[in-house]
């Protein structure tokens, strides 16, 4: 099993040997810009080969693998018919080719483009064990958020811009031989703020996967939390994505409660059988790799980053209980 922890913009020397020491063999990042090795911001839409390749061999120099960004070029206007969504889907398209040209394989078409996502994904930092605080929400306190500045923004018109996504950019994925994988809407609630959010359970993923039913390159960021938090069974869930080949990677996380409220809990101390989850991504032949996400605010002034170490050893001991129990 392959395990990482994310850079976001982050490519530092120190965060890259974090990731060696604790037992990661892959890193998940961002694209453009990253200012810690030097790569600004130069206001274009379309990543540059050059920037791509020296945020790889970043990583490789540290004897890591970078072939996952979890965000992806801009989709705004094409996920919200705006002026200008053509020539940004052209932009899209030389990113995606410029993407596989540097040898990274995957992107990823975050819901955080999809409008409203900051201002639900939260709506308390909730106590949990020994007093760690986490991520929690409460349906009560947005349902009656006003509109956003788009109004209100139906079902039909989310998929139609989402089909136009996707529809758009297969012929250059399958060419350039990348993936393009979708995060769960976090929380999987719709509508927000009078906008109609896509992907928020096991059926709307079928719906999205059967745009191109024919294509390898339109999958899932299979997000635990976010499944767990659509009252689905992880094990069943990754099991049905697993078998079809649609998990290009995921994050290892849980919750307390499903919609209309729920909270994030440290990875060993949720509902969900971890051990059961990791056991099923051996068997559909997972390959990785898997991050743990988010995570507990823990006392002291680097907690979040024990967290993250806390969760990776964990993770590695799972895999290790699965693999000498097969």
């Amino acid at each position: 099993m392959r395990f990482a922890i994310h850079l976001n913009y982050c490519y530092t020397s120190e965060s890259l040997k974090l990731a060696k020491q604790i037992g990661c063999t892959d890193v998940i990042g961002h694209g453009p810009p990253a200012p810690s090795i030097g790569i600004e911001d130069t206001g274009t839409e379309v990543w540059a080969v050059a920037d791509l390749v020296k945020m790889k061999r970043q990583a490789d120099d540290h004897g890591l693998r970078l072939e996952i960004f979890e965000h992806c070029p801009p989709i705004d206007k094409i996920m919200l018919n705006l002026e200008g969504r053509e020539e940004q889907l052209e932009n899209f398209c030389r990113s995606v080719e410029n993407v596989a040209e540097a040898g990274i394989h995957t992107i990823n078409a975050s819901s955080a483009e999809w409008v409203t996502w900051a201002a639900v994904a939260t709506t308390s930092e909730d106590s949990i064990r020994g007093g760690a605080t986490s991520r929690g929400l409460d349906y009560e306190l947005i349902k009656h958020m006003p509109l956003s500045e788009l109004g209100k923004v139906g079902e039909g018109r989310t998929w139609e811009n989402l089909v136009y996504l996707v529809e758009g950019v297969v012929p250059t994925l399958e060419s350039a031989g990348l993936r393009l994988a979708f995060h769960p809407c976090d929380p999987p609630i719709t509508p927000t703020q009078g906008f109609a959010r896509p992907l928020i359970s096991t059926e709307t993923f079928n719906r999205l996967l059967n745009i191109v039913p024919t294509t390898d390159t339109i999958g899932l960021n299979f997000c635990q939390g976010c499944f767990a938090e659509m009252g689905e069974d992880i094990p069943t869930a990754i099991r049905y994505f697993g078998e079809r080949g649609k998990i290009f990677f995921a994050h290892f996380r849980d919750v307390k409660g499903a919609v209309p409220r729920f909270t994030e809990v440290m990875h060993d101390d949720g509902p969900t059988d971890m051990f059961k989850a990791m056991q099923t991504y051996y068997d559909v032949g997972f390959e990785g790799p898997m991050r743990p996400i988010h995570g507990a605010n823990l006392e002291g002034e680097a907690g979040w980053k024990m967290a993250k170490v806390f969760a990776i050893g964990y993770m590695r001991g799972l895999a290790e209980s699965v693999e000498k129990t097969c």
